[in-house]
């Protein structure tokens, strides 16, 4: 009897979870909140597109009354965030680098990538170029909102990248020459060259 009721109360159970949690019920939107499309999407497409092609390329967002700062805010802000790429592409380089030569966390390697990396920071966002830049404007403020495409081309950030690290240490540049990711990053730059063309 025990048992019969035990099994009878964990149906009961399981029946009372599956109307909880099952149905084809949506989540209701609360009626003070509007779905919209970013305005921005192409710029960062075409960002992604660059990116793609072995180059560095970052969207930046700015707002203020004056349509001229709305720009240097968006342009300023795509810098800051094309830094954060460009130093995600030499650290992904460095690792890529070490997993194939078998020297993962080799001191001398991570110093040399990462004196590349603060040197060319600075000297690759000056050759950055604003690829586009799309305005709005609010018309109860009178504020514009504007996004910018700042990039650097392929050629220019892997040559600078080994430019400066042949710089650095001779012996690593060598090194990382022969190495596969180098012959990854030469296809890189072929590959947007022949892009360029058609």
């Amino acid at each position: 009897m025990k048992t019969r009721l035990h099994h009878l109360s964990l149906i009961l159970l399981a029946f009372m979870l599956l109307l909880a949690c099952g149905g084809n019920k949506e989540m209701a939107v609360p009626s003070n909140l509007e779905t919209y499309a970013d305005p921005f999407q192409d710029l960062t497409d075409l960002s992604l597109a660059i990116i793609e092609a072995g180059g560095v390329a970052a969207v930046g967002q700015g707002t203020s009354v004056r349509q001229d700062l709305a720009q240097q805010k968006a342009v300023t802000a795509a810098k800051g965030n094309l830094a954060e790429i460009f130093n995600t592409k030499v650290q992904r380089m460095n690792k890529q680098f070490q997993e194939e030569i078998g020297s993962e966390n080799d001191a001398e390697i991570n110093e040399a990538f990462t004196t590349v990396t603060k040197t060319l920071t600075s000297q690759v966002l000056q050759g950055a170029v604003t690829k586009t830049s799309k305005f709005f404007r609010d018309k109860e403020t009178g504020q514009f909102s504007c996004g910018a495409v700042v990039a650097i081309e392929p050629d220019k950030v892997n040559t600078s990248i080994l430019d400066e690290l042949q710089k650095k240490d001779k012996k690593l540049y060598e090194r990382f020459r022969a190495s596969q990711a180098y012959e990854e990053l030469k296809r890189e730059m072929e590959e947007y060259e022949k892009d360029q063309q058609n």
